[in-house]
């Protein structure tokens, strides 16, 4: 009996073509799904509470742009996991986390002239390094 089982799964994972696996959605919907932004941010006043308020300020009108589903920044969070975590970096100033409409909704927010002038007039000013993390539905 427990061979005919394994027989009959084995054919349906065979027939499936892809058994277990996660199916991602198609390339050619990536248009329509949405985009998630993450900015890592380490200011040159590294660990300077007025400076990451002035950052948080600043960027917070970025989320009044077209194309803007969710935009939230905040600092790093001091979690009491009961461990150490090797994984576990607290060493930047702000995070920002956004999401966009659509991969066309993102690559015109980076275009939009309000964007750029904040960006590149207000904010960079204000930043030692920083790390970008893109991804889509």
């Amino acid at each position: 009996m427990k061979r005919h089982y394994a027989v009959v799964l084995a054919c349906l994972l065979t027939a499936s073509g892809t058994g277990c696996a996660y199916n991602a959605k198609p390339a050619h919907h990536v248009q329509h799904r949405k985009v998630h932004h993450l900015v890592i941010v380490w200011l040159k006043q590294a660990g300077d509470e007025n400076a990451r308020q002035h950052y948080i300020q600043e960027s917070e009108g970025l989320a009044k742009l077209p194309g803007v589903l969710a935009y939230d920044v905040g600092t790093p969070a001091s979690i009491n996991r009961g461990r150490p975590n090797a994984a576990l970096d607290e060493s930047y100033d702000v995070a920002v986390s956004s999401v966009y409409e659509s991969q066309q909704a993102y690559e015109g927010f980076l275009q939009n002239p309000d964007y750029l002038r904040v960006a590149q007039q207000v904010l960079r000013p204000l930043v030692d390094k920083y790390k970008v993390y893109d991804f889509i539905e």
